[in-house]
């Protein structure tokens, strides 16, 4: 369809996100996704999926549990989780609904390289790929490299994340999603349960999406330095710090600001844009492909 552009855009991209995030818990997953009708609310909810499957990639080189394939996803290691290199495949199959309402289908490969703990600065400890992964029926395809920053003996263990992706849905709505990623333990440890690691984040990411008739966004996001993001590997959800996320179309600049919160783990978060006053919106952000 042909899209037009006034000073309202924001608002009712922003009111759109809202009303969307509200009716995640009780959406019908069974429901087939239809076309979205503002690119900005698109490339919005593209970037908050993609920080939450970034999160759960990194987790990946974390996880202590061994194969199990009573559970979905089926998660299976080669030769073994506890030799290098070993092969992580998570399949999720014809699709794994989450609690909150997130399918997956297809498979992630991770190749873990190294113990993270153990390893050298500069060395690159797992690579993540894909094949035919799909989140809320939205095609994911691409890499992600983690490499050790600063090594877990000088102190502080620190991640260097790249991401580079593609994604598209069935409507032809094509965004590129480039992530620079700085993690630093801040909690927890080699010896401790993973659930109680603290992670605090910084990202540099930015891309364009296409969609279906052409129309274009660049986007940029980056943490706000003054404001860290803090996830806890305990929790589902990034509990603190925020995004500021531009966004440019039609010579139009669009500047939002996401807050994921105080510290708490809940899966609230609010958005504004333009300093508009804060809206609260429902993590995790779904796939432009949903229904808003």
């Amino acid at each position: 369809m042909k899209l037009k552009f006034t000073k309202l855009v924001p608002s009712i991209a922003l009111l759109c996100l809202v009303w969307a995030s509200c009716q995640k818990n009780a959406a019908d997953t069974s429901k087939p996704p239809t076309q979205t009708g503002s690119p900005l609310t698109r490339t919005t909810t593209m970037i908050g999926a993609m920080e939450n499957e970034s999160d759960l990639e990194v987790a990946d080189i974390f996880a202590t549990s061994e194969a199990d394939a009573s559970h979905c996803p089926v998660t299976t290691y080669n030769p073994a989780r506890d030799v290098y290199p070993t092969i992580r495949t998570v399949d999720y199959g014809t699709g794994c609904t989450d609690d909150y309402g997130v399918t997956r289908k297809g498979k992630r490969f991770t190749t873990m390289y190294a113990d993270k703990y153990k390893a050298p600065a500069g060395k690159v400890v797992s690579v993540t790929t894909f094949s035919n992964y799909y989140v809320n029926d939205v095609s994911v395809s691409g890499n992600v490299k983690i490499s050790i920053a600063s090594p877990a003996s000088s102190g502080s263990l620190v991640l260097r994340i790249v991401v580079n992706k593609t994604i598209t849905d069935a409507f032809g709505n094509t965004s590129s999603y480039v992530n620079f990623v700085t993690q630093t333990q801040i909690a927890g440890g080699e010896t401790d349960s993973t659930k109680d690691n603290v992670f605090k984040i910084a990202e540099n990411a930015f891309g364009t999406e296409v969609s279906g008739d052409s129309a274009m966004v660049t986007w940029k996001s980056v943490t706000d330095p003054a404001n860290p993001i803090i996830k806890m590997s305990g929790c589902p959800f990034r509990s603190q710090g925020a995004q500021k996320i531009t966004m440019k179309q039609l010579g139009v600049t669009t500047d939002e600001y996401l807050d994921y919160g105080n510290g708490d783990c809940d899966n609230q978060a609010t958005l504004s844009i333009n300093g508009g006053t804060p809206q609260p919106v429902t993590l995790p952000i779904f796939l432009f492909g949903e229904d808003l």
